[in-house]
């Protein structure tokens, strides 16, 4: 069977609850690339300076840290669908409330609930593919919605470059005023709301005839040195990718001086490779094991990031761009079908908390950081952070689950 014809029988066996879940990704992925392309230039809009972004960015990943364990154990007595369903009702009270904020303390409190939302969301994400698929199936049905996720971003990425344009002129204000952009954020988060309606079409799991015990905060930890392995290279990644990959639209803004709808359609672009090469992922992962698959996409991606920094030309910049973004996410799934083959299943959702910490917590510190960095020295003493902290990441995969000669589940 050729390898097109073998990936297509896989997704043909997704079954009613896993293909509704693409649906509800494509909607969200379409209106979050609203907030992904706007919200950093709606703050700078209102004067504040990249410092305070640098915090607003920050509180977002700072809720994931603090909430996810909860979120995971609640998850898993509740039910992850339970949990998506709220999560998707506070991310869009969330993504309302922020462009209606003009003033800190309302960004603040908004960007707290996105966190929070996103904490259930994220949480719940993993385990909610897990317990809808097979193992056999389960490497594609995490890259397909990772992939679908992603071009349905590109549209909405390219809609929100445009967007501040054509509310601009219906209200009669510049492109890049605070009211053209909180009249795209609101677009954005109605579009948002969307995405609720697949959710409700899933249907709830069978309910067991015995109550299953739920998992103690200890027995997240066991076997402790299994987790250590799994989580610390996100830690590392996290520190690296919090440092620069939040503010990328506003290093484009400040070098090169590019306006809305051509960095709209530059992180369209993105989008739409990163889902090619997602998809490509578990072809890689079949050949060459999920472990090894993640390291080789994540070392390729290293010499275009230095080339995103360094080159001082914007078609270099850009083709770079693009060529890590769609190197580095490509792991992403890859690696994370893999922790959730890992541990047992009565684990999922307290290891997918784990996870999400370990990834957001760092990035939330190195944000906070990286605004005081870009206020004193600009962005080229972050992009060496960045390349520093992936090599790092990617030896100690190596280093785990390659040359430990432990089996790849």
């Amino acid at each position: 069977m050729s390898l097109t014809r073998a990936y297509a029988h896989r997704i043909r066996q997704f079954g009613p609850n896993a293909r509704w879940y693409l649906v509800y990704s494509l909607l969200s992925g379409f209106a979050m690339g609203f907030v992904q392309l706007l919200f950093n230039l709606y703050v700078l809009s209102l004067g504040y300076d990249a410092a305070t972004l640098g915090v607003l960015v920050a509180l977002p990943p700072i809720m994931i840290t603090v909430t996810a364990i909860p979120m995971g154990m609640l998850g898993q007595r509740l039910g992850f669908r339970t949990m998506l369903l709220a999560g998707v009702s506070l991310m869009a009270v969330a993504l309302i409330g922020i462009p209606l904020s003009g003033v800190l303390v309302g960004l603040l409190l908004f960007c707290g609930l996105r966190g929070l939302a996103n904490s259930i969301l994220q949480v719940s994400n993993a385990p909610y593919m897990a317990e809808n698929s097979n193992a056999d199936e389960r490497t594609h049905l995490f890259s397909v919605q990772f992939a679908a996720r992603m071009f349905a971003n590109f549209g909405g990425l390219l809609l929100a470059g445009v967007m501040p344009l054509v509310i601009g002129r219906w209200l009669g204000v510049g492109a890049e005023s605070p009211a053209a952009y909180r009249g795209a954020l609101l677009v954005g988060a109605a579009l948002y709301a969307l995405s609720f309606v697949p959710l409700l079409r899933t249907r709830k799991g069978p309910v067991p005839e015995v109550e299953p015990e739920p998992v103690r905060l200890k027995e997240m930890f066991r076997p402790p040195g299994l987790l250590v392995r799994l989580f610390l290279p996100q830690v590392v990644i996290g520190l690296g990718a919090g440092a620069l990959v939040p503010f990328l639209n506003v290093f484009f803004k400040t070098e090169f001086g590019v306006s809305d709808s051509l960095l709209g359609v530059l992180f369209a672009a993105q989008s739409v490779l990163m889902a090619f090469a997602t998809l490509v992922g578990p072809v890689l992962a079949d050949r060459w094991g999920k472990t090894r698959s993640v390291v080789g996409l994540q070392l390729t991606s290293v010499p275009f990031l230095a080339m995103l920094g360094y080159v001082p030309v914007f078609g270099v910049s850009a083709f770079a761009f693009l060529c890590r973004a769609a190197l580095m996410n490509a792991a992403n799934p890859l690696y994370t079908a893999f922790a959730m083959n890992k541990v047992s299943e009565r684990q999922r959702g307290t290891a997918s908390a784990l996870m999400q910490i370990s990834w957001q917590g760092t990035r939330a510190l190195s944000a906070i950081g990286s605004g005081y960095l870009q206020e004193a020295s600009g962005f080229s003493v972050l992009f060496p952070i960045t390349i520093a902290m992936y090599l790092l990441a990617s030896g100690l995969i190596h280093r785990f689950f390659i040359r430990s000669r432990e089996q790849e589940a």
